[in-house]
């Protein structure tokens, strides 16, 4: 590119006394000035240097610029009032669309300070509902009484380029590197717009505008207006900057104005707001809308005074009625709009290489020199726990701790920027399982990280998820109580004498508690003992059962319960005294039964 510049500066060293051009359009690299006429002149040419100078600060105010700085602020703060505030009482107006308009002017022509915009938080941004721009608005027109672009110009003078969003994109994507070897050297790219009631984000912004910048086309914006006064414009300003801040912009930041309704004046407002507030962060603004607009609906002739120009205007030539559109060439017709204008949108069914379907073409008057992708690197996923283990206890039925798959996971793509990467899971014979699933399952298997890089195309990385069955291993021998002629448990008795736990990792479990469970043998009915009810408890082992319950912390399963039988030991001092009052009891009714036989014998 800079043996271009060199080479073009020297082609145009005869140039710079008022040389006379004839036809109808001039162009200036850089410099970007198209004449219309029958007659033109180059007095220069000028390289420009293209910087974003958001962070320039002026090191001199006047008292007078310090008093348009402070009624900027005002004004800004006005329409950065929350209306759904519980605070707000409505006593702050919304600032006057002519005093915004001649706040923002003044500060651009005073200062090289930004101009301060509304944050994210204070603008009302909602989903992209947006309808395409009905581009069949702008009248395909004869070309008869165009001019001729032979001569005027050197081919290399000419950059031929695209404007895509997300409607490009649906038909299967954009590939990028395909439109860069397609002789495509810039894309001007819709971030968003606004509609009534909200602005939107362009759906497939960051896709596109990464995906031209890797594959070293150069980028400009254009955002869909939806303003037509002011104060709209300004919050437009304010939501594109944010979106488009982080990004390398060398081609123009546009306003794309393509409404129908609006007062002429109030709309050449709104686009210059927008224009000022942009270029005082850097970019370089522009205006773009169709031949007819420009003339009608808004002043083209005073925006291009101060503004970069961007026309749509469709010849028959480039547009026709079935099938796709020839590109435009050196020696076709240029636009006849009869004001200055530095890039032509001349046809809306182009085709280029990558974009299924229709694409609108441009061709622009200017270019910038020096052009390297900044930040340009090799395509990675950075994958910092390449070994992901996980147990799942078997008693438990889960998995001790939850996996955060992402966790020091990061795609850095080709040009620098965060990638979005997706993982997927398979199992041990390459089948991809899902991984609620797979986390249910003790196994081993492959987490696939992967993003798909706008110039090296699908990136992966992978990591080994190990999930680990562990099984408790629960001491609860079965108790026999001893117990004292008053039914209770004699002094110094313990529940927990020989119980213990680990896992089958051999991680010692911590026995937590335990409950004794009383059970009625004839109803049924439980009631559950603690560890202090349990000690003074009566034990009636003729009417009731009983079971002790012991809960178990087990390392990498969780709370296990295990239960142990309770039954009454042999050596209770209540059971010796219940065996000789059976005793007794049998004898008697022996005897009894003994006299009932001799009665009887005697009676008969």
């Amino acid at each position: 590119m800079k043996n271009f510049f060199v080479g073009l500066l020297n082609k145009t060293s005869l140039l710079w006394k008022s040389v006379f051009v004839a036809h109808a359009k001039v162009c200036i690299i850089a410099g970007a000035v198209a004449v219309s006429g029958t007659a033109g002149t180059i007095t220069a040419v000028e390289v420009v240097k293209h910087v974003q100078k958001k962070d320039v600060v002026q090191a001199q105010e006047t008292e007078e610029q310090t008093d348009n700085k402070d009624k900027l602020n005002k004004l800004v703060g006005q329409m950065g009032i929350n209306k759904d505030d519980s605070q707000y009482d409505g006593a702050d107006e919304e600032p006057d669309n002519q005093e915004l308009f001649e706040a923002i002017e003044e500060a651009v022509a005073e200062s090289e300070e930004p101009i301060p915009i509304l944050d994210m938080d204070q603008l009302d941004v909602g989903e992209d509902t947006s309808s395409e721009p009905a581009r069949e608005e702008t009248p395909v027109e004869d070309s008869s009484s165009a001019s001729s672009s032979e001569g005027v110009y050197e081919v290399n003078q000419l950059a031929y380029g695209i404007d895509v969003s997300h409607w490009n994109n649906d038909a299967g994507g954009i590939d990028w590197t395909a439109v860069a070897a397609d002789g495509i050297t810039f894309a001007m790219i819709k971030c968003g717009g606004g509609e009534i009631g909200h602005l939107y984000e362009d759906v497939k912004f960051e896709e596109n505008i990464q995906g031209a910048l890797a594959n070293g086309i150069q980028v400009g914006i254009y955002f869909y207006a939806g303003a037509t006064d002011a104060a709209s414009a300004y919050e437009e300003a304010s939501f594109c900057i944010n979106l488009i801040n982080k990004y390398q912009i060398t081609y123009p930041v546009a306003y794309d104005w393509e409404l129908n309704y609006g007062d002429y004046d109030s709309v050449t407002q709104a686009c210059e707001t927008f224009c000022n507030v942009v270029s005082s962060y850097g970019y370089t603004p522009m205006v773009y809308s169709n031949k007819n607009r420009f003339y009608n609906m808004l002043d083209g002739a005073k925006l291009g005074e101060k503004y970069k120009i961007w026309v749509a205007q469709y010849y028959y030539d480039f547009y026709p009625d079935d099938g796709y559109a020839r590109r435009w060439e050196y020696g076709d017709v240029l636009s006849n709009y009869e004001n200055r204008y530095d890039m032509w949108q001349y046809t809306s069914k182009g085709t280029v290489s990558g974009i299924n379907g229709y694409v609108d073409m441009n061709i622009a008057f200017f270019g910038y020199a020096n052009y390297t992708v900044n930040g340009q690197q090799e395509a990675s996923i950075t994958v910092q726990n390449k070994n992901i283990t996980r147990y799942y206890g078997h008693d438990t039925g889960k998995i001790n701790e939850g996996v955060d798959f992402m966790a020091g996971v990061k795609g850095t793509n080709s040009i620098g920027y965060s990638a979005n990467v997706d993982y997927y899971v398979y199992d041990s014979s390459g089948e991809w399982i899902d991984e609620d699933d797979a986390l249910d399952r003790p196994g081993k298997y492959t987490v696939r990280y992967s993003f798909k890089d706008p110039k090296s195309g699908k990136i992966t990385n992978e990591a080994t998820l190990n999930v680990i069955e562990v099984t408790a291993k629960l001491v609860t021998p079965d108790i026999q109580l001893v117990l004292g002629k008053d039914k209770k448990i004699q002094a110094g008795f313990s529940f927990t004498a020989g119980v213990s736990g680990s896992n089958s990792l051999s991680e010692a479990a911590a026995l937590t508690g335990y409950t004794v469970v009383k059970q009625s043998i004839s109803g049924g009915e439980t009631q559950n003992l603690d560890a202090n009810k349990a000690l003074a408890e009566e034990y009636d082992f003729d009417n009731y059962t009983y079971s002790i319950v012991y809960t178990f912390s087990v390392p990498k399963d969780g709370n296990v319960s295990k239960t142990a039988k309770i039954t009454k030991s042999p050596k209770s001092l209540d059971t010796e005294k219940e065996t000789e009052s059976e005793s007794g009891s049998e004898n008697e009714s022996t005897s009894g039964s003994q006299a009932s036989t001799q009665a009887a014998t005697a009676n008969n």
